[in-house]
C-alpha cells in the first residue's frame, strides 16, 4: 500500500465532505474582551438557556463555546430541521481548532458516557435543551521514530 496514495485519498474525502456539509454561519471573530467574571459568564449563560456542568477553562473561552453553540442550535432551528450532533460537533471542533490551535475534541449526544485526559485550562461540559456537550483539548506530541523491531529466537 503506498502512503502517499492514500493520503490523497484521503484529502479528497475531506474535500467531498466539506463540500457537502458546510458548517453553520460561523460566529463572528471576538477581539480580546476583558475575560468575563463568574457573575457575567453565569448571566450569559442564563440567556442562552444553558446549564454549565463542569468546567475547567478560562472564561472567555467558556463564552465562546456558549454563544458559538447558540448560533448553531438557532440556525438549524430556522430550517425546522432536528439538529444534527455530529454536524454540530463538526463546526464546534473546526471553531475551536482555528481559534484556539489543534488538538481539539467535541462529543455532542443526549446520552454518552466519557472518560478522558484533557489539557489543563481546556475542558468544558453543558448542556443545551436536551443536548449534551463535551469539548476538551488534548495535548499533541510529535511520535519519535521507533527502531525497527528485532525477530525473536525461539
Amino acid at each position: 500500500m503506498d502512503r502517499p496514495q492514500s493520503e490523497i485519498g484521503r484529502r479528497w474525502r475531506m474535500a467531498k465532505n466539506k463540500e457537502r456539509v458546510p458548517c453553520l454561519p460561523p460566529v463572528p471573530p471576538m477581539v480580546r474582551p476583558p475575560p468575563p467574571n463568574p457573575v457575567k459568564l453565569a448571566a450569559i449563560a442564563v440567556n442562552l438557556n444553558i446549564r454549565l456542568r463542569s468546567a475547567d477553562m478560562p472564561g472567555a473561552m467558556q463564552e465562546r463555546a456558549f454563544r458559538c453553540t447558540r448560533t448553531l442550535l438557532d440556525a438549524t432551528s430556522l430550517e425546522s430541521k432536528k439538529p444534527n450532533p455530529t454536524h454540530i460537533a463538526m463546526c464546534l471542533k473546526k471553531e475551536f481548532d482555528e481559534m484556539y490551535g489543534l488538538a481539539w475534541h467535541c462529543v455532542v449526544g443526549k446520552s454518552f458516557g466519557s472518560f478522558i485526559t484533557c489539557s489543563s485550562g481546556g475542558f468544558v461540559y453543558f448542556s443545551v435543551d436536551n443536548l449534551s456537550f463535551l469539548l476538551f483539548k488534548t495535548e499533541v506530541q510529535p511520535v519519535k521514530k521507533l527502531p525497527p523491531l528485532r525477530k525473536l529466537n525461539a
